[in-house]
């Protein structure tokens, strides 16, 4: 094998196979569809939960969640995983804008930019992407009745945004204040000038038309944020000259390279391809003012994802290059559930308007692709992956209070369990599908006792619905039973199970233990990891495109002839670098590959 082999993986957070064939059939894919015709492909089945976190950790170590899976944050070490095999051989991995759940333990590798899932912004963040406004009516605040995700306490199935901010009008013209995390606000004066919007920050000057992007302005001298070195740039959305209306997008402000652990190597990321952002300013929901703007700054993102990649794995030594793209994720679940004809939020006047918004965001992936082909050399495999897909959501479930019904949990006045008076509970970080008893207050006697009464309250529960009664649990069982899962160890819950497609983790304010949604999204974490529907399904999918990879090929997917799972993808990364996989619990997807080029020395 070619000691130069390397990898680039352009992991995607949910891209529906179902979604993948349809916009491959319309033709509108091409770079997808030769990734398809050239290499190989399979779609996968994710573990539990059925989230990012989970799947994509098993994705990159190769091995399943009851040796890898720690928990949200908690990367894993001393597993003999795919990085810490990479590192015994000398080779070099970066995870860019990847789940900080696994994070590399070599000093020598990258880890720039990982997803943030703690409380308050990333450290890396110094300002929020905002719209700023002199008339901030313009968008009706309609307050939710109901929070879902896990923990049920936010609204990740809805992709919702608060990051709206007032322009104040001054004597000579308009001031906007950029919303520092931990530093003073800083000021951009704004100016009519005739049909245009001049901008001034510290010494950085803009003029902008409606529709139009500034370059990236640096913040300096006594405005640099934290003292340190960052750019931001600006969209003029709407300038009603007459009225003093002004709408404008301000990107995400960051500096990364502090926390990435090579900031001498980021800062020449930054300097060669442009200040990096993480999210963009407004949600990609079709009924959301400027939508169309997180089109502009995902592709923007991803662009420089791809570009880095190249950079990384051709001019700077690493064997691998790991990131996840979100906008498709997001995409689905702010209008999956109106165009699914199966989707109780269907209607068929609706359906091409949402359907066209999910496509534009595969089409962007799609350019995406193509540039990362154009750039990759001979030595290079190209996986384009993603950890799950998205079925329509019909219920919220709060499990606590239907643990609480069965005297298993209590709730405080909060609507929140009570952890220490709590025979049974959950953990934020775990994914919210195992259930945890509480050994302070069990005695070691009482475990499967209580076990039981667990698995008498999830198989139980039923809600009635138009078309009869459902099951809300799809599945549970004890922890020494959930080694076919691929959970076992001492960090698993003492429960594992999973929703029956359509509900999803939540609360209401009413406090109902389960209820029919009033707002449309769709999910996949708290669903069962075969969750379907005609339309899509939890399905993950990937493909291998390059060195080592045979052409035309699909790999079967189906209880009579195998189920390739998460870890599959791990492993067969270990063969295609020249290292053991003895370690690894995932099977090499062998059919992929071309065994003598593998194996060659």
């Amino acid at each position: 094998m070619s000691r130069n082999r390397k990898i680039l993986l352009l992991g995607v957070d949910g891209l529906i196979p179902e979604l993948v064939e349809r916009f491959c059939a319309e033709g509108v894919l091409p770079n997808i569809q030769r990734l398809r015709d050239e290499g190989g492909s399979t779609r996968l089945l994710p573990y539990l939960s059925t989230w990012g976190d989970t799947n994509f950790v098993s994705f990159l170590t190769g091995q399943a969640p009851g040796t890898s899976w720690v928990g949200q944050r908690q990367p894993p070490s001393g597993t003999a995983h795919l990085l810490e095999l990479m590192r015994d051989a000398d080779q070099r991995a970066a995870l860019v804008h990847f789940p900080e759940s696994l994070v590399p333990a070599d000093e020598r590798d990258l880890c720039f930019a990982p997803f943030w899932s703690g409380s308050g912004p990333a450290p890396m963040e110094l300002a929020p992407a905002c719209l700023h406004s002199t008339d901030l009516d313009r968008w009706t605040s309609t307050p939710s009745s109901e929070a879902l995700g896990w923990p049920p306490t936010g609204t990740l199935a809805h992709h919702q945004k608060h990051n709206r901010f007032a322009i104040e009008r001054k004597d000579d013209g308009f001031v906007a204040l950029i919303p520092a995390h931990r530093d003073e606000p800083v000021p951009v004066t704004l100016r009519l000038d005739g049909g245009r919007l001049r901008l001034q920050l510290a010494r950085a000057e803009a003029s902008l038309s409606v529709g139009e992007w500034s370059d990236w302005l640096p913040l300096a001298d006594e405005h640099a944020l934290e003292g340190k070195p960052a750019a931001v740039r600006f969209k003029l959305l709407d300038l009603d000259v007459a009225n003093g209306k002004i709408d404008l997008l301000q990107s995400q402000i960051t500096a990364p390279e502090g926390s990435s652990g090579r900031p001498g190597l980021a800062r020449r990321l930054i300097e060669r391809h442009g200040p990096f952002i993480s999210k963009w300013a407004v949600s990609a929901d079709p009924d959301t003012r400027y939508f169309e703007t997180s089109f502009e700054e995902g592709r923007y993102q991803l662009e420089w994802l791809v570009d880095s990649a190249l950079t990384l794995l051709g001019d700077e030594g690493f064997s691998l290059f790991a990131t996840v793209f979100r906008l498709n994720d997001e995409t689905h679940h702010t209008c999956l559930a109106q165009c699914d004809p199966e989707s109780k939020f269907y209607t068929a006047s609706d359906h091409a308007r949402y359907l066209e918004v999910i496509r534009h965001s595969y089409r962007i992936l799609d350019a995406a692709v193509g540039r990362a082909l154009a750039g990759c050399d001979e030595d290079t495999t190209l996986v384009l992956a993603s950890d799950h897909g998205d079925v329509p959501n019909s219920h919220l479930c709060d499990i606590h209070r239907r643990l609480a019904a069965f005297d298993l949990c209590t709730i405080n006045g909060e609507g929140k369990p009570d952890v220490a008076t709590s025979q049974a509970f959950l953990k934020d970080e775990r994914g919210g599908l195992e259930i945890f008893i509480n050994r302070d207050l069990v005695p070691s006697g009482e475990i499967d006792r209580v076990q039981t009464r667990i698995l008498k309250a999830l198989t139980t529960w039923y809600v009635d619905t138009p078309d009869g009664e459902r099951n809300v649990v799809a599945l549970a069982l004890k922890r020494q039973d959930a080694s076919p899962l691929g959970y076992w160890g001492e960090r698993m819950g003492d429960v594992l199970f999973a929703y029956a497609p359509g509900f999803v983790w939540g609360t209401n304010q009413r406090g109902d233990t389960v209820a029919e949604l009033v707002t449309p999204g769709a999910n996949h974490g708290p669903q069962v990891p075969t969750a379907s529907t005609g339309f899509a399904s939890n399905h993950g999918i990937a493909f291998f495109h390059g060195a080592a990879i045979r052409s035309g090929v699909e790999l079967p997917f189906d209880t009579a002839r195998g189920i390739q799972r998460m870890d599959s993808a791990g492993a067969t990364f270990a063969r295609l670098l020249g290292l053991s996989t003895d370690s690894l619990e995932g099977k090499v997807l062998e059919g992929m590959l071309e065994s003598a080029r593998c194996d060659r020395g």
